[in-house]
């Protein structure tokens, strides 16, 4: 199957589409954030413990008193800001910023691709599964043969024919 590159426009040789290899990119990025998981559990059960004992020692009062005047100050700038608001030089950094975010996910869908497919590269092939996709064919002679041990099963070893519903009363 022949895939095109999003980036460069030229047609790879890939076994499976692109989206599949970014899917195992992400999948290859939530491996490797997992296995950190424990030793930041460590480090924030202690951060907890510490700002625990901070809580503790504090006076509320003040740091009530220190709130509020930080509220105050915050309405005053958001009502100097308002004032000063220019709505096109808002659209255009809008517009731009749009822009930017749209060719960092191209360049961020691209990386996942290439990690996905790197990851393929390095596993080694699952036990008892085969890739390529399964053809109807004849039935080998072994199948064949299976089929006939089963018609010699005794009565007692197959499974009991289904029973009629009962009659409701």
């Amino acid at each position: 199957m022949t895939q095109t590159s999003s980036k460069s426009g030229k047609s790879d040789e890939r076994t499976y589409p692109s989206a599949f290899y970014a899917a195992a990119g992400v999948g290859d990025i939530a491996y490797e954030q997992l296995r950190k998981l424990p030793e930041l559990a460590d480090k924030l059960r202690d951060k907890a413990a510490e700002l625990a004992d901070q809580a503790a020692k504090t006076d509320m009062p003040q740091w009530k008193a220190k709130a509020n005047e930080y509220g105050a100050f915050a309405t005053s700038k958001a009502a100097e800001l308002t004032s000063k608001v220019d709505a096109a030089q808002i659209r255009d950094s809008i517009v731009s910023g749009t822009q930017t975010a749209a060719e960092k996910a191209t360049k961020f869908y691209d990386s996942l691709v290439a990690r996905g497919e790197q990851a393929f590269t390095e596993q080694p092939a699952t036990p008892g599964f085969d890739a390529k996709p399964e053809t109807k064919s004849a039935p080998t002679a072994e199948a064949k043969a299976e089929a006939k041990t089963g018609e010699d099963v005794p009565p007692a070893a197959k499974p009991a024919a289904k029973k009629p519903p009962r009659a409701a009363k």
